[in-house]
Order: C-alpha cells, then structure tokens, then sequence
C-alpha cells in the first residue's frame, strides 16, 4: 500500500507523483480539479477505492485508472461521497423554517423564493428544503448542484434508506415521503421544486440559472476544500445571495473577517448569516 507520511497516523504519502498523475487524470476524464481540495482526504479516500479493487501501491492504481473507462467516474464518487441526511443538524433546520423561510416569503410578497443548495451530494438536503417550502407555503425553486453525477442521479430518483431519516420530524416524514420497496421514496410533488444540475463551486461557471438567490446552502463543503480556495469559494457563492438574503454554513464552518462583514450572524449554533 501508499506509504503513510504527515502530521496525522494513517494520512497517504500525497508526494507520491503517481498519485499527482491520478488526479491529472481524473481532471481529465471528469472535469474536476482536487488539486483544490484537502488533499490528504482526498489520498485517503483514493485508497478506500485502490483496496476496493486490489491495487497495492498509487502507481498500480493509475494503471488500472488509465484501463477501464468508467473507473474514474467510480473514483469521483468515491471520493466526494457524503454522509448526509434529512433534516440534518436539526438547529440549523428549526431556525430555517421557524425564522428565514417565513421572512423571506414576508419580503417576497408573492414572489417565487429562489434558493441554492451547493454540494447537495444525494439530495437529503434540498428535499428538506422542499418540504419547509411546503410547510410555509410559499413557492419557489431549489436549485441543487453537485460535482458528482452518480449522486445527482440517485437524488433525482428520490429514494432513501431509513438511515437518512432518523432526524427528520415526524410530521414531515409522514407528509412527504412514503415507504416503497424497502426504502422512502419523496413525494412526487415535492420533487417538481427542485432542480439538479452539476456545478463545480471552484470552476468559473455561474451559479444554475444565474441571477441571485434569496438562500444558498453552503453546508460542509468548505471542510472538503483547501484554504487558499476557501475564501474563493465563499466569494462565489456570497455574490450569488441578494440583499436581505441569507447564506447557511455547515456547523463546523465559520466565515473569514474579510467576508464576514457583509454578512450578520443570526444564531451562534446555526450559521446562518443575513446579507446586510
């Protein structure tokens, strides 16, 4: 296996230069650039998948990459693979649908409400999104991206194991998904209000449908990405909030004082910040 090196037991050697040419070509085949990204979870999870298939070493690997057409869309799944759920960190959610979604359809007036759910993985989270749309009764459209297409595939079938549920309440469970086959599939009507689409939060693309947005979910994915990007991406997604709109973090991110200005902090445990 890779030799192991770091600060961190168990980190993959990431000066391996065969492991610089996986990730060229991954860039390659899948249009996505982890040079960006923290790169010792990106070794590790490269790994998981070499142990998976039976390669020993970085350089085996690359070989079996560069053979079989469709491992590097396997690779890309593996490594930006999300554990997520419904409803998850139910502060962040309570807040959403007690405070933001209601004053946002205030300032609407009728208005559809456009929101952003970046790196939305299998979609747990814009269908939560969907639902507290429901619950406020307002309308509007979730548009959710993600840089992996097997996870937007599996988001757009909306079919989940109970494991993705355990925190979702109660009376949206039983409103808006339904047991089919073992799993719970989303509501057919709920799935019309969001839309999924690739995007690459790093890449000069704009945001799906341009414009701005009165929400955007930026949730755990600044853990996912190195520091000198951090603060480009939280530029690129802070331009696409309007006025009075709002921007979630993941409970574990914070905003840097250069962009933090802008931004009000509405709760301490929740992370979720009003454009001023």
């Amino acid at each position: 296996m890779p030799s192991l090196a770091g600060p961190e037991a168990g980190v993959p050697a990431i000066d391996d230069p065969a492991f610089g040419e996986i990730l060229q070509l991954l860039r390659e085949r899948t249009g996505t650039d982890f040079a960006a990204y923290r790169l010792p979870t990106v070794a590790r999870r490269t790994v998981n998948r070499m142990i998976s298939v039976g390669a020993e070493t970085y350089a085996d690997y690359l070989q079996f990459l560069r053979e079989r057409e469709g491992e590097a869309a396997r690779l890309l799944e593996h490594v930006t693979i999300k554990v997520s759920r419904f409803y998850r960190h139910a502060p962040t959610f309570d807040m959403l649908r007690r405070e933001v979604l209601p004053e946002l359809a205030r300032q609407a007036e009728g208005r559809p409400l456009r929101v952003w759910s970046v790196g939305c993985g299998c979609g747990e989270e814009p269908y939560t999104l969907a639902m507290l749309f429901a619950e406020a009764g307002v309308s509007g459209t979730i548009e959710a991206t993600d840089i992996d297409p097997a996870a937007l595939q599996r988001a757009a079938r909306g079919y989940y194991p109970d494991a993705a549920l355990i925190e979702l309440p109660k009376d949206l469970r039983e409103r808006y998904v339904a047991r089919s086959d073992g799993f719970y599939e989303v509501s057919p009507a709920l799935r019309e209000h969001v839309r999924f689409s690739r995007h690459d939060v790093l890449s000069s693309q704009p945001p799906p449908g341009s414009g701005e947005f009165d929400l955007v979910c930026f949730r755990n994915v600044l853990i996912y990405l190195g520091h000198e990007v951090q603060e480009l991406a939280l530029h690129s997604v802070q331009r696409a909030v309007r006025h009075e709109g709002y921007l979630c973090l993941g409970e574990a991110e914070w905003l840097p004082p250069a962009i933090a200005r802008p931004l009000r902090p509405l709760a301490h445990e929740t992370r979720i910040f009003r454009a001023e």
